[in-house]
């Protein structure tokens, strides 16, 4: 009684202060940030061509039909029935249920006491939150065995912006021929009518998704330019710019081409180093039930979404959201106790360091030390991310291998 008295008094605090940084005090601002930027300044995108992907295209088009009824705050509070979507998917497909009121709150205080949820809210970062809840749909449709539906859920997530692609490996481990084909279905529907409504020709839609640039005064520019390590700028937390101010570099240091091509070659190791332990733990033979499955690999991925989006802003952090909802069931489904504390211990100390920063500036100031929050460790997200990562991985292969071979009677159904 008193855990579930101290779980709902977190829960109770994060909604106030969720509502407050990412909904009142926004309100009178305008809820400005990047996809403020995409759908309302011209200066940014012009509405032509494909920016982010066609569900992106599709959302501006409604925006120029009905402007007064699609504004930004239209779309932020159209967040709230997404994040909480998401939320539902995840403690459904984790299936973090089963331990009743604990496990619910618990995973409720996680999601409302982190601040980059709020700060998501606080700059309608509508396209990341859709990303979220589709990426949670695919997990959750997965886990019930329907898989055209997860493949039909991933790719429209990757039609909003592409990077969800990383999560195809998980589907095709587990997806049928007519899941993909589905799948495939969806993406041709999508991208054909967001190329008939632009009026483009099938190679130059080809060269839009293929290649994504955006159309701005009539100028024409690869998105990939942003990706740049800005060491002065927090607003780009990827490991190439949180790299780059561990290393004291300048915004026009020659090093940062080194950088970039370093933590680029980095990122692409570490995603293929976590494949085979993607295949090892949905395909291995060994007892490992498929909910537990699905959320140790689901969790992961979901932890590689802030690095592999190499341009990394505040809001990417989210997705981290769904990794900590699949460490809790995990966790608590755990036989081994020390394992499951120790384990426990690390994911907590990165969601503590990543999720919030604020406790930082108030462990700093009742112990004397100035400015902890500005440290590295707590000011750049990455590092913890990075941990969040090894430590869901280190922590499947561990479960994967104790679980030795399953019984032949409950190999084939």
């Amino acid at each position: 009684m008193t855990v579930a008295l101290l779980l709902g008094g977190m829960a109770v605090w994060g909604l106030r202060f969720t509502l407050l940084e990412g909904f009142i005090y926004e309100s009178r601002l305008g809820f400005g940030g990047d996809f403020y930027a995409v759908m309302y300044r011209i200066q940014s995108w012009d509405g032509t061509g494909i920016m982010y992907g066609p569900l992106t295209v599709m959302e501006r088009w409604l925006v120029n039909a009905w402007p007064r009824l699609f504004t930004i705050r239209f779309f932020a509070l159209a967040n709230i029935p997404v994040a909480a979507a998401a939320f539902g998917l995840s403690l459904s497909a984790s299936r973090i249920g089963r331990f009743r009121m604990l496990g619910v709150l618990a995973a409720l205080s996680l999601w409302l006491c982190y601040w980059y949820l709020a700060y998501a809210f606080s700059v309608a970062a509508h396209s990341e939150l859709l990303e979220m809840l589709l990426i949670t749909a695919a997990w959750w449709a997965a886990a019930r065995g329907k898989h055209a539906a997860a493949w039909s859920a991933l790719v429209l997530a990757t039609l909003t912006k592409a990077i969800p692609i990383i999560f195809a490996p998980l589907l095709l481990l587990r997806g049928s021929r007519r899941a993909v084909i589905v799948g495939a279905a969806t993406a041709i529907c999508m991208v054909g009518i967001v190329g008939i409504g632009q009026r483009m020709s099938p190679v130059e839609l080809v060269k839009a998704i293929v290649v994504p640039a955006q159309n701005a005064e009539g100028v024409s520019f690869r998105q990939v330019r942003h990706i740049w390590p800005v060491p002065s700028g927090h607003l780009a937390d990827g490991l190439n710019s949180a790299t780059a101010r561990l290393l004291g570099l300048g915004d026009h240091d020659p090093a940062l081409g080194r950088v970039q091509t370093a933590t680029n070659a980095a990122t692409v190791m570490i995603y293929v180093a976590l494949l085979p332990v993607a295949w090892f733990v949905l395909c291995g033979r060994h007892a490992l039930p498929e909910a537990v499955r699905l959320a140790l690999v689901y969790g992961l991925f979901c932890a590689l979404m802030p690095l592999m989006t190499f341009h990394t802003h505040p809001h990417t952090f989210v997705f981290l959201l769904p990794a900590w909802t699949a460490a809790l069931a995990v966790i608590s489904d755990d036989s081994r106790r020390r394992r499951a504390a120790a384990f426990g211990a690390v994911f907590l100390l990165t969601y503590v360091v990543a999720g919030l920063p604020t406790a930082a500036l108030r462990v700093g100031r009742l112990f004397g030390v100035a400015r902890l929050d500005a440290m590295n460790l707590f000011a750049d997200p990455m590092w913890a991310n990075l941990v969040l990562i090894a430590g869901l991985a280190i922590y499947a292969i561990l479960r994967a291998r104790e679980a030795g071979e399953p019984h032949p009677d409950l190999m084939f159904g």
